[in-house]
């Protein structure tokens, strides 16, 4: 388990590094697919507090991801996953609030 994190880091700030130097849009992809784990499990969370279906969270959720890997800068040595979630989580927020309104 253990190995298994640690691979997946190195090439989360590796993947990270390389689209912070060249915008490549597989890069960005391979980032995505990396990390769609961490978009579920907000998804769920949230689903719980929203009365939107869980699929459209998620995908809303993809989008906050899109952004963070967008603005991510690997050299302020934080975590992505730090940065990431509020991105995530906000625009499900927001898509929450505004289905309720309408």
């Amino acid at each position: 388990m253990q190995a298994t994190q640690s691979s997946y880091r190195s090439r989360s700030i590796e993947l990270l590094v390389k689209y912070h130097q060249d915008k490549s849009i597989q890069t960005r992809n391979n980032l995505v697919k990396l990390n769609a784990g961490l978009v579920r499990k907000i998804a769920h969370r949230i689903s719980h507090q929203c009365s939107e279906p869980y699929e459209d969270l998620e995908q809303i959720g993809y989008i906050g991801l899109i952004r963070s890997i967008e603005r991510f800068d690997p050299g302020q040595g934080c975590a992505f996953s730090s940065f990431a979630v509020p991105y995530i989580r906000g625009e499900m927020l927001h898509f929450c609030g505004i289905a309720a309104a309408q």
